[in-house]
């Protein structure tokens, strides 16, 4: 029972078939709370038992530390369990579940280690020892065989093995976080640029998950890096040249498009808008990362996770708010919802793009595309290394993946036109992040599911977010682009007209007459500019 517990739940951890459902883990999870309290409780049984009757036991001493260890560690985890899901704003009608089922599964340990302890109806001999007791009973010389201890030790050996596998897939994610390569290397300057500096955006922008946070942004959830994010990193090369360079970095995890322009109330306070809405001539760049949290990517990836099919999915979920200007009739992710939303994505992009060139009209200002989050790789087979990574590649098809990052393109495309249309650059980061996806083939850019300790929710807010060698690639872009091109590119192809508004519908940017993104194809600067490499 020992083994074949642990290979299931080590099958539905890595998200193999036919344990990969929603539905499997789930009923895992209750079976999980059932036994691990079925056992505490004849664990705590138990523990009466050797107090009350020392002689029952075979071992002495050691039945006694085995019994005392083996009930501190399930207790814990017990613990931990009810801590988290008490807590978890996701808890839901689920705690009570929880709480239902660990009662009566505590009472029934109680019961099945030893009835005697409750009813007296059930003991079966004058000395009060019963034989459907599940402890070890017998008198000073008895021979009484431990078949009735067996179970208890199967059972306590299935709950530890159930904490072993969870324990080694965390591991793993922690492992599979840290070991990343190097980030792009980055140019020796940042050239063509005199002036102030404005970084805005998104989490992106903002280096969610790259602790210390700035003063007061980890209160209101922006969660600002204070020295590892790309505007950071290219502040650094700016300033080699005009050491007197302003700079202002106010990119806000979790900024929707309206954000950038209007305040909020967030978490613990108010978040101004990130641009005080007067014309700035002296500022000589701006940058931003902006829309996923309109597509609700973080939505969209936890689905994916959790549920097969996931592109047939009716979004948005039950419970969860839009964060599109206007409401949009739900329907399948991938055939209605996410094209309407990045429809109307594009209309609030329309229009912060023309504030932002009013505001900035002697800067650069550059939007930079969001990377893949999954890889075209096929998921790791037998020995499924690492863990953490068939976990997630085995939860999604080739073709759900695939399906993914056309909607990513379909996004970065319609950011893109706007802002052409507006006057405003975009660069692409697929070339250059080529391969370093969460789980790509040649490192991570980009965090995969990071777990660290903390309660009430176990997964890092880093989690699908560039890590540090993601916001030194992310910078290393930007600098290579900006060398590469002094003045701002042509996004039209020659003699082509030049849009003065983008079509309601999705189109191709070669529909449209537009060349590709810089960026798309090759590394901008490759082969010209030092450090600027495919």
């Amino acid at each position: 029972m020992t083994v074949l517990l642990f290979v299931v739940v080590f099958m539905a951890a890595l998200g193999q078939p036919p344990f990969g459902g929603t539905t499997v883990v789930t009923v895992l999870g209750f079976a999980f709370v059932f036994l691990t309290n079925l056992t505490l409780g004849a664990l705590a049984s138990g523990a009466v038992i050797e107090i009350r009757h020392g002689d029952w036991s075979r071992l002495g001493r050691a039945d006694d530390v085995f019994v005392c260890v083996a009930l501190i560690v399930v207790a814990a985890v017990d613990a931990v369990a009810a801590w988290w899901v008490f807590t978890s704003d996701a808890g839901g009608s689920v705690r009570w579940i929880f709480l239902g089922i660990a009662l009566v599964a505590l009472a029934g340990g109680v019961l099945w280690a030893w009835p005697g302890l409750l009813f007296r109806s059930l003991r079966e001999t004058a000395d009060g020892r019963s034989s459907r007791g599940l402890w070890p009973q017998h008198a000073p010389g008895d021979h009484e065989p431990w078949r009735l201890f067996t179970p208890l030790t199967g059972l306590l050996g299935a709950t530890l093995g159930v904490v072993v596998a969870i324990a080694y897939l965390g591991i793993s994610a922690w492992h599979e976080n840290q070991d990343v390569p190097a980030g792009h290397p980055l140019p020796a300057a940042l050239t063509g640029i005199n002036g102030g500096y404005v970084a805005l955006g998104d989490s992106y922008s903002a280096g969610e998950g790259l602790v210390p946070f700035a003063p007061g942004t980890a209160a209101t959830n922006c969660d600002r890096s204070v020295n590892d994010a790309y505007p950071d990193l290219l502040v650094k090369l700016l300033r080699r040249q005009d050491p007197q360079a302003s700079f202002s970095f106010t990119a806000c995890s979790g900024a929707l498009i309206s954000q950038i322009l209007n305040p909020t109330h967030r978490g613990g306070g108010l978040v101004p808008a990130q641009i005080s809405g007067k014309a700035q001539p002296s500022v000589r760049l701006v940058t931003l990362t902006i829309g996923g949290n309109n597509a609700i990517f973080s939505k969209v990836v936890a689905t994916c996770l959790e549920s097969g099919n996931c592109m047939n999915q009716v979004f948005p979920p039950p419970g969860v708010s839009e964060a599109t200007a206007k409401r949009i009739p739900p329907g399948p992710l991938y055939a209605q919802w996410a094209p309407a939303t990045i429809e109307q994505i594009g209309d609030q992009d329309a229009a912060l793009f023309g504030t932002l060139r009013q505001d900035f009209p002697q800067a650069r200002i550059v939007v930079i595309g969001y990377p893949y989050l999954f890889p075209t790789r096929s998921a790791p087979g037998f020995p499924f290394f690492p863990p953490e990574c068939a976990s997630i590649l085995s939860r999604l098809s080739a073709t759900e993946r695939g399906d993914l990052r056309t909607l990513q393109d379909d996004l970065n495309s319609r950011t893109y036109e706007e802002a052409a249309v507006s006057g405003i650059e975009f660069v692409s980061p697929v070339a250059i992040w080529d391969g370093h996806e969460p789980c790509g083939a040649s490192g991570q850019y980009t965090n995969s599911v990071k777990p660290y300790l903390n309660f009430p929710n176990p997964i890092n807010g880093g989690s699908f977010h560039p890590n540090a060698a993601g916001q030194q690639t992310l910078a290393s872009l930007l600098a290579c682009y900006l060398d590469a091109n002094p003045r701002p590119p042509d996004a039209f192809t020659p003699g082509a007209p030049h849009l003065r508004a983008v079509p309601e519908l999705l189109t191709p940017p070669a529909q449209l007459h537009m060349v590709p993104p810089p960026g798309q194809d090759s590394v901008p600067g490759s082969g010209t500019i030092p450090g600027c490499s495919s």
